[in-house]
C-alpha cells in the first residue's frame, strides 16, 4: 500500500468537494487503512480527502494579495481563463468564484476578476465515517438474509393456506440445483447482452462524472423489450411449453442468485485494478464487506460494454414482464381457466405499462442515482438480477394458486389511481430530466430555481416545488395500486409495497445527505421552500 505523502500539520491546498476549486488547508491526520487524509479549512471545518484532491503550495502562484489576511478562504483560479466582457459575466464569476464556506467577512471581488471555467462535478463521499446501510454488520446481515427471505416469500405464495407467516416450509436445498435451468438462465442473459451491442438506437452520454468524464451508453432497452415479447409470440406459436419456468421457478431464483454473487465477486476482483479516479463514493471507504456489498468500481466496462447499465435496465426488468406473462398462463392451467382473471390482468398490465414506460424513456435513467452514485457491488448485482425479477413480480406469483375476483368498478378505481401515480412519476422524472440536461431551455422558463454557490440551479416549481421527490411519490402511489388486484386477505402480496416504501424512504435520506454536502446552506434554502420530502402534508 503506498505511503502518505504529506505530514500532519503541513499547509497544503485541498479541493471542496463538489466543485474544481482549491482552498487553504492544514493537514490533521492520515487514515493508512482508507488512504484518507483528515484537513481543517480556516474556518474550522473538518473533511477527509483522497490524496489526489490535495496539492502542494509551490504548484500554484499563491500568497496575499491586496493586503488579504491569511485566514480568508480563497479559490486558485488553475484552468484556462479568459477576460470577462461584461457586467453579466463578472456577475456570474463571483458567484462561481465564491462557492465555498461561508466567508467570515464579506470578500471584496475587484471589476477585473478573471472567469475560470470550472468542471461541473457530482458529489464524492468525503468522510470513510459515512457508512450507509448501517456499515460492515448491517451489509452483512443483508447479504446474509436476502436470498432466504426470497425463498422463504415464494413458498409461503405456493402454499394454499399461507395464513401461518410463522412457519418456514422446508426447503430441499440439493432440489435448488438444476444445471439445465442454469444454462437456460444464463442464454438469457447472453440473448440481450447480444441485443445490447446490436448498433440499433442512439448513443446517449452520461452525466459529468467526478473524474471528468462523460460515459457513451447505448439507448436500446424498447427495443429489447419488443424483440423479447416478439419471441415469446414466436415461442407460443410453436408451443414451446413456457410453463417450464413456473414448474422450476424456484431453480431459476437459485440460479440467478448464484449468477449474482459470481458476478459480485468478479467486479470486487477487478475494482482492486481500478485507477482510484473510477472508483465510486465507497470505493476507498470501510472494510471489505462493505465495499463487496456497495461496490467499488462506478462503471465497469468491458470495452464499450457497460456492465452496471445493462444489468440495471435489461434482463432483470424485461424478465420481470416475462415472468408476469408466464404466471398468468400457469393461473389459467392450474385453475384450468379459458381466460385469465381479472385480478392478473390488471397486475400484468399495469407493470408492463411501467417497464415499457421506462425503457422508452430509457435516457433519463443516465441521471439516476444508480448509474450516478453508487459503485456496482452485490447491492446492484442481486437486486438487478434476482430482487427485481421474483419479488416485483410477486403479485402475479401469488395469484396463481390464490385467485382473485375484482369486480369491474374496483378495476376501475385501481387503474384510475395507478394512472394518477403514473402522470406524477413519469412527468416529474421528465422534468427533471430535461431541466438537468438544458436549464436554460426557453421552454423552461416558467419554472421557478435557487441559483447555488456551485453555479447549478435548485428547482422550487412545477413537480418539484410540491414535494423534494414527486417521483417517489408516484412511484408509491403506483406500487400499492399493483396490490390491489390481490385483495386483503393476506399482507404477503403487499410485500413489495412495504418494501418499496422503506427503500424510497432509505434513498430519499441518501440523496437528502448528498444533497446537503453538495449544495451546503442552499441545500437548507431550498428545503424551506419546499418543506416536504415525499408525501404533502405529512413526510
Amino acid at each position: 500500500m503506498p505511503g502518505r505523502k504529506y505530514e500532519d500539520g503541513e499547509d497544503v491546498m485541498g479541493r471542496w468537494p463538489g466543485s474544481s476549486l482549491y482552498y487553504e488547508v492544514r493537514v490533521v491526520s492520515f487514515d493508512d487503512a482508507d488512504q484518507l487524509y483528515t484537513v481543517r479549512y480556516k474556518d474550522g471545518t473538518e473533511l477527509e480527502l483522497r490524496e489526489s484532491d490535495i496539492k502542494k503550495f509551490n504548484d500554484y502562484n499563491i500568497g496575499k494579495r491586496n493586503g488579504e489576511p491569511e485566514g480568508l478562504l480563497r479559490p486558485v483560479i488553475h484552468h484556462r481563463v479568459t477576460q470577462a466582457k461584461n457586467e453579466e459575466e463578472i456577475e456570474r464569476s463571483e458567484k462561481v468564484l465564491r462557492y465555498s464556506l461561508p466567508p467570515k467577512r464579506e470578500e471584496i471581488v475587484p471589476k477585473e476578476v478573471l472567469e475560470e471555467k470550472v468542471v461541473e462535478r457530482e458529489p464524492v463521499a468525503v468522510s470513510a465515517k459515512q457508512l450507509e446501510f448501517g456499515g460492515t454488520i448491517g451489509t452483512f446481515l443483508m447479504m446474509l438474509s436476502m436470498p432466504p427471505a426470497l425463498f422463504y416469500l415464494l413458498t409461503k405464495c405456493q402454499q394454499q393456506d399461507p395464513d401461518n407467516l410463522f412457519f418456514v416450509p422446508r426447503i430441499q436445498f440439493t432440489s435448488l440445483w438444476d444445471p439445465a435451468v442454469l444454462g437456460f438462465y444464463i442464454l438469457w442473459l447472453i440473448l440481450h447482452a447480444l441485443i445490447y451491442m446490436l448498433p440499433i438506437g442512439k448513443v446517449a452520454d452520461g452525466v459529468l462524472l467526478a473524474n471528468g468524464k462523460r460515459l457513451p451508453y447505448r439507448i436500446n432497452g424498447f427495443m429489447a423489450l419488443l424483440l423479447t415479447s416478439a419471441s415469446v409470440a414466436v415461442m407460443r406459436y410453436y408451443k414451446i411449453n413456457l410453463l417450464y419456468v413456473y414448474e422450476h421457478y424456484l431453480q431459476f431464483v437459485a440460479s440467478a442468485t448464484l449468477i449474482s454473487i459470481l458476478l459480485s465477486i468478479y467486479l470486487y476482483a477487478r475494482s482492486l485494478r481500478t485507477p482510484e479516479e473510477d472508483l465510486s463514493a465507497a470505493g476507498n471507504t470501510g472494510t471489505l464487506i462493505y465495499k463487496f456489498f456497495m461496490g467499488r468500481e462506478l462503471n465497469p466496462r468491458i470495452g464499450s460494454f457497460d456492465l452496471k447499465y445493462f444489468f440495471e435496465l435489461r434482463p432483470g426488468l424485461i424478465g420481470w414482464t416475462l415472468i408476469n406473462f408466464i404466471m398468468l398462463l400457469a393461473e389459467m392451467h392450474i385453475q384450468k381457466r379459458d381466460v385469465p382473471s381479472v385480478s392478473m390482468i390488471l397486475v400484468n398490465s399495469l407493470q408492463l405499462l411501467y417497464v415499457a414506460h421506462a425503457l422508452w424513456n430509457e435516457e433519463s435513467a443516465l441521471t439516476c442515482m444508480d448509474i450516478v452514485h453508487d459503485g456496482f457491488g452485490f447491492m446492484l448485482a442481486f437486486g438487478n438480477l434476482v430482487w427485481v425479477p421474483f419479488v416485483y413480480s410477486l403479485q402475479a406469483f401469488y395469484l396463481v394458486n390464490h385467485p382473485m375476483d375484482v369486480s369491474w368498478p374496483m378495476a376501475t378505481a385501481i387503474v384510475a389511481l395507478n394512472m394518477l401515480g403514473y402522470f406524477i412519476f413519469f412527468s416529474a422524472n421528465n422534468q427533471k430530466y430535461a431541466f438537468r440536461k438544458s436549464p436554460d431551455d426557453p421552454k423552461l422558463a416558467y419554472l421557478k430555481t435557487i441559483l447555488t454557490l456551485s453555479g447549478k440551479k435548485l428547482l422550487v416549481s412545477g413537480w418539484w416545488g410540491f414535494v423534494r421527490h414527486p417521483n417517489y411519490l408516484g412511484d408509491l402511489i403506483m406500487a400499492w395500486t399493483w396490490c390491489l388486484p390481490c385483495g386483503f386477505t393476506h399482507i404477503l402480496p403487499y410485500f413489495y409495497g412495504i418494501f418499496l416504501t422503506g427503500l424510497l424512504i432509505h434513498r430519499e435520506i441518501r440523496d437528502e445527505t448528498l444533497c446537503r454536502m453538495k449544495y451546503g446552506p442552499d441545500w437548507d434554502k431550498y428545503c424551506e421552500r419546499v418543506p416536504y420530502r415525499i408525501i404533502p402534508y405529512i413526510y
